[in-house]
């Protein structure tokens, strides 16, 4: 397409866009106009129609009342020829009930009675119905009249019925000899404990089964002499109900009405009439129906209300809503947007129509002469662009027709020579580390694949060595990013400035650089390599007037020995590395074939670790703690053990790690409180002189921001007796942040646990933070109570523990005690508590349970007898 057919687009858009807007402007001032016009006389119909509505169903409360007085009026005047009357009239049917004799009878002038076949005919009764019929007949032929009349009735106690119906004037004989309403709504409406005021009362939609068609019904009570005879009641049927909302044509089409009683039962359903007809039971509208759901519980009042805008079943509608009265009915008038609308539509689309026309005749009078004047040109611009694509550069034009097509064709110029200098810089951009210059891992994957492809072809051998600089974000987070970024370029140069010529140095991430070695002959190479790259790495560094040092961990992969797949390569070498950091840092390490098992293995763990809870694979075991003075037990700790189906027992050394690296240390260590806590609650039932059970907290839980909500939710829900429950937590799990520590700890504290220091002395913890940490005991860790009896300085520093902790009022309890000596010398020292294999092993709960009941009874007959208690264990051991 040239310029000047773009031209002539340019004009046609242009003109559209400022043409459209305003019609879309217009349109919507129209709309708005047109739907509060419209809405405010449809508000004002429905207004009218509601008063309409209510005073047509007004008349039958007012006709019922009438009806009750004039029944109280004449049936004083009862008399014999009312017997005759009712003789006259009435017959026995072949099914056994009292109906009128269908000879005589003509039910469109004269009122139906129908008498059960158990009916106790009496002359009083003979009186009542005859006086009835009379009162029945003149009533109901002087309102048959009215539009809103369909019949009138009577109920008695004893399932008799007297009805003056135009609709089915062949009512009494549709009803079957079993025909009861005493215990519908239609008689229960009109009864003292539901009625008391004895007013005029409208049903919900009721199905009657005799007609078959739905109805409300307006009920009133016949009370004679202040005694409850019956109901009195008259009927609309909803189709005729439906038609009084109809007084007059809609004005749309697709006009919905809905009508709800006090109860919220549907009288009328819009568009869902004929379900609500078709079927017994009571109608609901479907719950994808939410706009309309929510828009039926909104409040209503006797004035039309204007609701909004509504979408049901796909469709817009704008809400009218009244509150119908006396009834207290709820009226919803439903007008489609779309309908009210539809005029306003077609005017707005005849007029774009006019506006595109004539847009498409300007331009094509302007066309010819953008064609003329600036086509041309732009012609040889396009040529000219076109030469510089293929690589050609041609004579520059010193006159283009014009100043402004000699500036373009100056400004393209200048464009081709940035583009160049641009696509230089992403391309090393994409291929670079944009802080050090360094290859990127894109780039390092991309010669990587090559070198494999050369080891291959010429039988050499090529290396990765994955370097992590150690403990870096130490120095990001004291001193900024800023600085470390810095290191990181320096540390980059002089990795760079190293390593040999074809050696690739990349920065993978962070704080990660990977160096590929494309060829080397011998191991020992990489091992002097690798060697200087640490010494010259942990050379001091001045960077912004700071003194840094600062060491790194490598781990070296070989290619093709242990893969010739880039990934694979460098994962082995990432892995290399994270072993050389576990031996303890500056330092580097060759993959090999244990550290792949031992990923391998991590991985089987981690996969099986998540089945594990939900298979009830783990299991807790107990270690009692032993009172050093009496040698009889006074809590237990609580340790879990993994039982796996195909690797047996799993050390906790190994798959605690792994579920706090996973996150998955949160789900087993509320498993681990719950069910240590109700076992508990089971033993100290049992055995009230137990003190209490530890329970290990990992530093996940700890640092939850709602663990101590857990807790407390726990021992209450399960009304356990939280003084029997102690929390173990490490120097460590403290020190990480002390003032944070301090503030769980006496929160949970406040809910009556425990509080136990585990493994003192290992940790880092100054004894300032100790006088403010809400504790109760220390554990004295096994590693100063190994070597205790032979070691001087262990038994120092435990004579140092116990002392700070009785200054403290901390009791003290020592774990891994494993013989006699030890035990006599911690008892001499005056620790308070013992844990150890010299007293027993942890056990299953079965097997402690039996431990503790032969040290209840033997405590019971021969106190405080320890060496007994001692070989007990031994013995279990």
């Amino acid at each position: 397409m040239n310029v000047s057919k773009k031209m002539s687009w340019i004009v046609v858009l242009s003109s559209l866009a400022v043409l459209l807007p305003a019609l879309i402007v217009f349109y919507f001032t129209a709309k708005k106009e047109l739907l509060e016009t419209e809405l405010a006389a449809h508000q004002v119909h429905v207004q009218a129609l509601a008063d309409e509505f209510a005073s047509d169903l007004h008349t039958f409360s007012v006709k019922l009342e009438k009806l009750d007085r004039l029944i109280n009026r004449q049936l004083l005047d009862r008399s014999d020829i009312d017997v005759a009357r009712f003789d006259r009239r009435m017959s026995v049917s072949p099914d056994g009930a009292w109906r009128n004799t269908e000879e005589t009878y003509s039910g469109h002038l004269q009122a139906g009675l129908f008498l059960p076949p158990d009916y106790n005919i009496t002359v009083e009764s003979k009186r009542f119905y005859g006086r009835m019929f009379d009162i029945f007949e003149s009533f109901g032929v002087a309102t048959s009249s009215e539009k809103v009349f369909n019949n009138i009735w009577f109920l008695d106690h004893h399932r008799a019925e007297l009805i003056y119906d135009r609709v089915f004037p062949d009512f009494v004989y549709r009803m079957t000899p079993d025909t009861d309403y005493t215990a519908t709504d239609w008689m229960t409406l009109a009864s003292p404990e539901r009625n008391p005021q004895r007013q005029t009362q409208w049903t919900p939609p009721l199905f009657d089964p005799t007609p078959a068609s739905w109805m409300v019904s307006a009920v009133h009570p016949l009370d004679i002499d202040g005694v409850w005879v019956g109901t009195l009641g008259q009927d609309i049927q909803l189709n005729r109900l439906f038609s009084l909302m109809h007084d007059s044509d809609d004005k749309f089409a697709g006009e919905q009405h809905i009508l709800r009683d006090k109860k919220g039962d549907f009288i009328l359903a819009g568009p869902w009439q004929g379900q609500l007809e078709g079927k017994a039971e009571p109608f609901t509208i479907d719950k994808q129906e939410t706009e309309l759901l929510t828009l039926l519980t909104h409040p209503l009042s006797n004035v039309s209300t204007l609701l909004g805008e509504v979408s049901m079943q796909g469709q817009s509608y704008q809400v009218i809503g009244v509150l119908l009265q006396p009834m207290g009915w709820r009226y919803l008038h439903l007008i489609p947007t779309d309908a009210i609308l539809a005029n306003l539509v077609k005017v707005v689309y005849t007029a774009a129509l006019f506006f595109v026309f004539t847009a498409v005749a300007i331009s094509l009078l302007i066309n010819g002469a953008v064609r003329k004047v600036v086509s041309k040109p732009i012609e040889q611009l396009v040529l000219r662009t076109r030469l510089f694509a293929i690589g050609l550069k041609p004579e520059p034009i010193a006159d283009w027709g014009s100043i402004e097509m000699t500036e373009l064709a100056l400004a393209v110029d200048m464009m081709k020579d940035d583009l160049d200098r641009e696509a230089n810089r992403l391309a090393h951009m994409a291929t670079h580390d944009e802080l050090t210059g360094l290859p990127n891992r894109n780039l390092l994957n991309d010669r990587l694949e090559q070198v494999i492809v050369d080891t291959k072809r010429n039988k050499t051998k090529a290396a990765i060595l994955f370097l992590d600089l150690d403990q870096f974000k130490n120095v990001n987070d004291s001193l900024g990013h800023s600085l470390g970024d810095q290191l990181l370029k320096t540390v980059a140069e002089r990795i760079a400035l190293q390593l040999p010529e074809d050696s690739v140095v990349s920065r993978f991430g962070g704080d990660e650089f990977v160096v590929l070695i494309p060829k080397f002959e011998h191991m020992f190479e990489l091992s002097n390599i690798a060697g200087e790259l640490l010494f010259i790495i942990q050379q001091p560094y001045l960077i912004e007037g700071y003194d840094l040092s600062i060491t790194s961990s490598i781990g070296i992969s070989v290619c093709p020995d242990d893969s010739d797949i880039v990934e694979t390569l460098i994962q082995n070498a990432d892995a290399a590395m994270y072993q050389s950091k576990k031996l303890g840092r500056n330092g580097f390490k060759f993959h090999t074939q244990d550290i792949r098992e031992q990923i391998l293995r991590k991985r089987h763990l981690e996969d099986a670790l998540r089945k594990a809870l939900d298979d009830q694979q783990f299991v807790l075991y107990y270690q009692p703690k032993v009172n050093f003075k009496t040698k009889q037990i006074v809590g237990m700790e609580a340790l879990i053990r993994w039982q796996h189906p195909q690797m047996g027992i799993v050390s906790p050394l190994e798959f605690i790690p792994l579920a706090e690296e996973t996150g998955l240390i949160i789900e087993i260590g509320e498993w681990v409180i719950q069910t240590a806590c109700m076992q508990m609650k089971t033993w100290s039932e049992q055995y009230p002189w137990l003190d209490n059970m530890a329970i290990n907290l990992s530093v996940r839980q700890f640092q939850q921001q709602d663990f101590c909500q857990r807790v407390e939710l726990l021992l209450t829900e399960k009304q356990i007796d939280s003084s029997k429950i102690d929390f173990e937590i490490t120097e460590s799990m403290i020190m990480e942040d002390v003032e944070a520590a301090i503030r769980i700890l006496a929160q949970l504290r406040m809910l009556g646990v425990s509080i136990s220091i585990d493994d003192f002395g290992t940790g880092y913890s100054s004894l300032s933070y100790l006088k403010h940490l809400p504790a109760d005991s220390l554990k004295i860790d096994r590693a100063f109570i190994k070597e205790i009896v032979h070691d001087a300085n262990d038994q120092a520093i435990t004579k140092s523990i116990i002392a700070l902790a009785t200054n403290l009022n901390l009791s003290v309890i020592a774990e891994g005690i494993e013989d006699a000596e030890q035990d006599t010398m911690l008892t001499d020292m005056g620790c308070d508590y013992a844990q150890g294999y010299y007293f027993s092993r942890p056990l299953p709960a079965e097997e402690l349970s039996l431990l503790l009941a032969q040290q209840d009874e033997h405590s019971a007959e021969t106190p405080h007898r320890g060496a007994e208690y001692c070989q007990l264990v031994e013995s279990r051991n």
